[in-house]
């Protein structure tokens, strides 16, 4: 008897794959030929549409960005697509309205360029998170009855969907104290234009800015007594980066580039 009811309890039960959750996929009933999402800038990520506009995985590509920051972004759709951005900020494995950081419908053939920010919240843990850009014709992808679709897993005509990595780091405060005075590196993220304010030493310093890696980029000498000097990246990679000054006191500060 109690071998026949443990061999009942394990046929009733399910089979361990059906415990794994996995996220929600959008449905695009007529494909996504000439509409989809094109390409999709982000922070240090550059997506380009590949071959075959079915796939949607690409979460091997990454961008690193604090809480609290304004990320800049650029969706170019396909013909006449809208865009529309989620991210899962509470690890969920869905994405729900509060996490729609971005929709937007005016569209266009061959395509249009959607130029905007997404506010990461402050205060989000750091970790990593699941980020969906959703190109669907005639529709911005988000709002409720749109007869061409809405929603980060609904049905829509025609369009497809692209999957990538958010990364949160520490908080966007860029600064470090000690007994000597202060370092501090703004605005950060920048585009470009980086201003260092030093505390008033009396000798010189070097501050010098470097990849993670160790390779030296830029070099720049205060004098003493200075307390301020403007590094300008606009010719880096998209990315992070340490900025560095030797003089009494070394210190490192990171700095993003987007």
């Amino acid at each position: 008897m109690t071998r026949s009811i443990l061999y009942l309890a394990l046929s009733l039960s399910p089979p361990l794959t059906a415990l794994s959750q996995t996220y929600c996929s959008p449905t695009f009933a007529n494909g996504c030929f000439n509409w989809h999402n094109q390409t999709i800038q982000v922070g240090s990520i550059n997506w380009a549409i590949g071959s075959d506009c079915t796939v949607s995985d690409f979460t091997t590509q990454s961008t690193t960005v604090n809480a609290g920051d304004q990320v800049p972004m650029t969706v170019i759709s396909g013909v006449w697509c809208g865009a529309s951005v989620w991210v899962d900020f509470d690890q969920s494995m869905s994405f729900e309205d509060s996490e729609n950081l971005f929709h937007d419908y005016v569209g266009g053939d061959p395509g249009y360029t959607y130029a905007f920010t997404i506010d990461i919240p402050m205060g989000t843990p750091a970790g990593t998170y699941r980020m969906r850009v959703i190109g669907a014709w005639g529709s911005d992808g988000f709002t409720p009855g749109s007869m061409n679709g809405w929603g980060p897993c609904g049905s829509f005509q025609y369009g497809n969907f692209t999957d990538l990595t958010l990364v949160v780091d520490v908080g966007t405060a860029v600064e470090e104290a000690d007994q000597q005075g202060q370092l501090v590196a703004w605005p950060v993220p920048t585009h470009g234009p980086l201003q260092v304010t030093l505390d008033g030493s009396f000798t010189d310093r070097l501050v010098t800015l470097h990849t993670y890696d160790g390779r030296q980029l830029m070099e720049q000498r205060v004098p003493a007594g200075v307390s301020r000097t403007d590094l300008d990246l606009s010719d880096l990679e998209p990315g992070a980066y340490l900025l560095r000054v030797s003089g009494t006191e070394a210190r490192t500060l990171r700095v993003v580039k987007y």
